[in-house]
Formats: structure tokens, C-alpha cells, sequence
């Protein structure tokens, strides 16, 4: 394969990647350089980095060894920022060293919360990814060149990882934010769609009642019906399902399938962004 085409879902708390070999994923927690005296293992996403001059751990060591607390992820509504840059390049390099070594050359489509979705902020992203990328992973020297990025809205892509037709509300819990996105008859609805500035890392995760609740009052004034079709994804979407149908009664699990040489993969919910990114991907740029 001369050229890699891959779905990036560069999460807060998650990356999530999709592509022609399968679904990839790995803690985005990211936290400044240090010398260590004591070298412990913390799990298989273990990175020591060095990009564009700034040297960190990410993965799950990074979750363990900030210093400064908490999960290390830089939260907010958009995703033009320099620890996204960083998330997707290791998201880039985790993919290509399981599946298809020596692999340089990538396009990509990528999320932005859908408040977010416009074009500066598209293109700042854009700039920020395209082109030739030189890197260190773990002592491993890369050279990534990335000839074109889409930038997608989340939840909006991820209605593309499993479509139908009619009147289709997603429901695309994150761990900074919530994406509900409206499409009918495959088109997307601004005007019934919309960003919560609050998600799962930033709420009492306790009582997942009194999210859900904060979840159905946002997407009433958007005039969502409790009769419509709601498909919910992200990483919580099967513990907050009956949370949400208490309300809407037709919520359920959002399942995105995977298609790729014969091979049919119905991932984890958590993977949708990715997915649906990956099918744009191969559609629009591939």
C-alpha cells in the first residue's frame, strides 16, 4: 500500500484510529519530559516522545506520571490545538507500526466538536497536520507525510460508520465534550444539532442519571422528540443507554461496522468517530 487512508478520532481521553487493517486505540493522556530512576511499565501505550521540539510521555504512563494532575488532556470545544497535532502523529505511528511497517505516506479525516465546525478552525487544524512530519517514538525515528486532512464533525461522522435512512439523532458522548447531531435522509441538520461543553471527565460520572438528564433538557431545545430514533456512541454509551431511555425510548446502542477486504468487524461504539471518519476518508480523499 502506497498510501495509508485512516479515520482519526483524536479524543480527550481516547484516540480512536480506523483503517484498511482494522481499529486501533490508545490513552491520550500526555505529560511533560522528566528523567526516570526507575523505568516502570504501565501498560502497552507506553510512549517517551520527542515532536515538533516538545519531549513528553503519552499513553498510559503520562495517566500515572503527570505531575499536575488528572487525565494531562487539554480540554475545550475545539481541537485545533498542539496536543491534538501530538495525538494524532502517535496515533499515526501506533497504526502503522502494528499493521503495515514502513508505511509513510497518510491521509486522514479527523473530528472537530460540531460548535467548532467552521471553516478557521478546520483549516488551523489543517495547516497544523499536512506535511512532513519527523518525530521520535520511543527511541524510533519517523518521517510521516500527511498530503491531505478532512476535518469532520463529530457525531455527525459518526453517523456514516453505520447509516439509515430517515430521521437519525446521534448522541456522541466524550470525555470533554457532548456531540447530538441530527441527519435526515443522510443530510445534516445544523439548526437541531449542537455542542454541550461538558462531558464525562468533567461531570460526576457517579450518577449517571443526572448526566443523562443535563443530556435530554440540552437536546429538547433542540427540539428532539422522545418517539425518535437516538443511537448513542462514545466511550459510556452502554452504561448511560438506559439512563437515556428513560426518556427518549428508542435510544440504542449507535454499532459501527467496519468493512475492509472481506472482512466484516461490528466494533465497539467508542470506535464510531473513527469509523465514520475512515469511510469519509476513502470516499472524499481517497
Amino acid at each position: 500500500m502506497s498510501k495509508l487512508i485512516l479515520g482519526v478520532d483524536a479524543g480527550n481521553y481516547m484516540a480512536k484510529v480506523a483503517g484498511p487493517y482494522g481499529v486501533d486505540s490508545y490513552r491520550t493522556a500526555i505529560c511533560e519530559w522528566f528523567e526516570r530512576n526507575i523505568e516502570e511499565s504501565f501498560a502497552d501505550d507506553d510512549m517517551e516522545f520527542e515532536i515538533a521540539g516538545r519531549k513528553g510521555f503519552a499513553g498510559t504512563i503520562a495517566a500515572y506520571e503527570d505531575v499536575f494532575g488528572g487525565s494531562g488532556a487539554m480540554f475545550g470545544d475545539s481541537k485545533a490545538h498542539e496536543d491534538t497535532k501530538i495525538r494524532v502523529l502517535l496515533a499515526i505511528h501506533r497504526y502503522t507500526d502494528k499493521y503495515c511497517p514502513g508505511v509513510e505516506d497518510v491521509t486522514l479525516v479527523t473530528g472537530q466538536p460540531i460548535v467548532s465546525h467552521v471553516d478557521e478552525e478546520k483549516e488551523r487544524i489543517q495547516e497544523m497536520l499536512v506535511g512532513h512530519h519527523k518525530f521520535t517514538v520511543n527511541g524510533t525515528k519517523r518521517h510521516i507525510q500527511i498530503h491531505n486532512v478532512g476535518v469532520s464533525a463529530e457525531g455527525a461522522g459518526a453517523y456514516w460508520s453505520s447509516p439509515e435512512e430517515g430521521t437519525i439523532r446521534i448522541l456522541d458522548i466524550g470525555s470533554g465534550t457532548v456531540n447530538a447531531a441530527t441527519i435526515i435522509d443522510t443530510k445534516y441538520i445544523n439548526n437541531a444539532s449542537d455542542t454541550f461543553n461538558f462531558g464525562m471527565e468533567t461531570v460526576d460520572t457517579d450518577n449517571l442519571d443526572s448526566v443523562a438528564r443535563g443530556i435530554v433538557r440540552a437536546t429538547t431545545r433542540l427540539k428532539w422528540n422522545r418517539n425518535d430514533s437516538v443511537y448513542i456512541c462514545g466511550g459510556i454509551a452502554r452504561e448511560i443507554l438506559p439512563c437515556i431511555a428513560s426518556h427518549y425510548v428508542n435510544a440504542r446502542i449507535l454499532q459501527p461496522i467496519l468493512d475492509e477486504k472481506g472482512f466484516v468487524t461490528v466494533a465497539e461504539p467508542v470506535f464510531s468517530n473513527a469509523i465514520g471518519f475512515y469511510k469519509l476518508a476513502k470516499g472524499v480523499l481517497g
